[in-house]
């Protein structure tokens, strides 16, 4: 790679990536939130909720992608047009076809880029991200054991503790049990929670137990009792959810599985078109970069001078980019119900790329109407008058 093509690829890399991180910060921060109660509810570390909520970025940098290289080759384009670069490559004897060549190299790592994502990073993360929510949740000991708070376990039972040791012996413990007719209140000096294969259990020590019975106020005043003990144990697995039989979506299974998913699995008896579905939007998912990356080029790629302006080629340019993500979706929607959508997942990036190589080519000329071209020119011209009488 010569150093022309270097100074391109370097400055639609750069604008690629900028693109990418700062778009995929933006919509992070907000889908991150949703999960707050991580640390607000479950009792983890902030280090715990940037680790598990970053796991659905591979998901976002799949989405921004094709339009982050869409942005970042008319960025391109558009600052070597401005800067009369591109006139003077022309000049020299340099095609349009020579001058994308850096530019289509990137267009080629991104897609594959994407393509990874689509079929193997995003599933593994996104089977990463259900498993760690399911095991913070079913953290009882992170849940139960907040100093100075009360916590509702479940409908009826209130959990507080005055302090907790970096030992994990809690001490001041009161738990209120109303899940019964019968309301039992545990007092205990202190306590640990033990986790075996028995269960999990809250052992109590040097406690008592204030139980109380009957469904009116006279029955329970004349029922209750109280126990006293040095040790006692509190069940405490019946709240810990069980991940057994979760459901698991296509999109978090392998490509392995997806290609040949077994009988037995829920989608296949009750939903049949899901796996075809997942299969095709992941296998082309690399294409619709490239068909992004086609429709900037195809446009802003050839010489013009700076009294041609490129506000209409880039004006004409993102509704295109925006109808072809929109067959995409209306496609992939389709996937489930209609065989032959799968024929079109793929025909359509690949039918815009040759239509934008044709037009490159010029061999299709695709031009606005006369009268728009004139409109755009007398405002083009009148906000340049006022522009030279204000100065």
């Amino acid at each position: 790679m010569g150093r022309l093509d270097r100074y391109i690829f370097s400055t639609a890399a750069v604008a690629f990536v900028g693109v990418v991180v700062v778009l995929a910060g933006m919509i992070w921060a907000t889908q991150a939130l949703r999960q707050l109660d991580l640390v607000t509810s479950q009792g983890q570390t902030i280090i715990a909720f940037v680790a598990i909520t970053s796991l659905t970025m591979p998901t976002l940098v799949l989405v921004i992608a094709p339009a982050a290289l869409f942005i970042a080759t008319a960025y391109t384009l558009m600052k070597l047009n401005g800067d009369s670069e591109i006139v003077v490559m022309a000049a020299a004897g340099m095609s349009h076809w020579r001058l994308l060549r850096p530019l289509t190299l990137l267009a080629v790592l991104v897609s594959l880029f994407c393509a990874l994502l689509a079929i193997q990073v995003v599933p593994a993360s996104l089977a990463t991200f259900r498993e760690q929510v399911t095991k913070v949740r079913a953290d009882v000991v992170s849940f139960v054991a907040q100093p100075g708070r009360f916590v509702n376990l479940s409908q009826g039972l209130v959990f507080h503790v005055r302090e907790r040791a970096a030992n994990g012996v809690m001490r001041g413990i009161f738990i209120n049990d109303a899940r019964e007719k019968e309301i039992s209140t545990y007092l205990a000096d202190r306590g640990q929670i033990i986790d075996n294969d028995a269960g999990i259990f809250l052992v109590l020590e040097n406690g008592s137990i204030h139980r109380r019975g009957g469904d009116d106020d006279k029955k329970k005043s004349s029922n209750s009792s109280v126990v006293e003990f040095q040790r006692y144990a509190f069940d405490l697995s019946s709240l810990a959810p069980d991940s057994k039989g979760q459901d698991i979506k296509p999109v978090e299974r392998p490509i392995a599985y997806v290609l040949n998913p077994p009988a037995s699995d829920m989608y296949v008896r009750f939903f049949p078109g899901r796996y075809r579905e997942e299969l095709h939007k992941r296998l082309s998912a690399g294409l619709y970069p490239f068909a992004f990356f086609a429709i900037a080029a195809c446009a802003l790629a050839r010489p013009r001078t700076t009294r041609q302006s490129r506000g209409a080629a880039l004006t004409a340019i993102i509704p295109a980019m925006g109808l072809v993500q929109i067959g995409n979706f209306a496609i992939a929607g389709q996937l489930k119900t209609q065989v032959a959508a799968v024929v079109l997942i793929y025909a359509l990036p690949i039918v815009t790329i040759i239509i934008c190589a044709l037009i490159l080519q010029g061999i299709i000329r695709i031009s606005p109407p006369q009268a728009l071209t004139n409109l755009a020119e007398s405002i083009r011209q009148r906000f340049a008058r006022r522009a030279a009488a204000s100065s």
